[in-house]
């Protein structure tokens, strides 16, 4: 029963001295200005892509509470480091034409096949669910941009 005790007792402290470790870096950063900078997105496609789209692809990210436990912070923030390792929307303004093209792309078939946002993140956050005209719309905005890029 003691070892139980013990055993239970340094697992607690690990967890808790593991909240302070972070593995990404500080993703925690400030968010400032707004996403997709520069881009020709419309006022309703771009409070859809705010939605769904930029709490893990931008540096405008809403950490909740249990994001500051460990293993949990660990989960997210490997989520969204990979998440803004593919593209980050607060940094729109400093890729260059090709890799915006590149991204847009990304953003479209994503959007169009429902592979974004995935399944568990929707689980947590149910308002981040695109309807199918959502889905279309930030495809067509894609398309379009992609041809004002050429």
């Amino acid at each position: 029963m003691k070892r139980l005790a013990l055993f239970a007792a340094i697992a607690a402290g690990a967890g808790a001295a593991g909240s302070f470790v972070h593995p990404f870096g500080n993703l925690r950063g400030d968010a400032r200005g707004p996403i997709l900078q520069g881009a020709h997105a419309d006022s309703a496609t771009l409070k859809i892509i705010e939605r769904a789209c930029q709490n893990c692809h931008s540096e405008k990210t809403e950490w909740p509470w249990y994001s500051r436990v460990a293993p949990g912070s660990w989960l997210l923030e490997r989520d969204v480091s990979q998440a803004r390792g593919q593209y980050n929307l607060s940094r729109w303004a400093g890729y260059g034409p090709e890799r915006q093209a590149t991204i847009l792309s990304a953003m479209g078939v994503a959007a169009r096949t429902g592979e974004m946002p995935p399944s568990h993140y929707i689980l947590l956050h149910p308002e981040a669910k695109l309807s199918s005209q959502e889905r279309q719309r930030i495809y067509e905005w894609s398309r379009t941009e992609r041809r004002l890029l050429r």
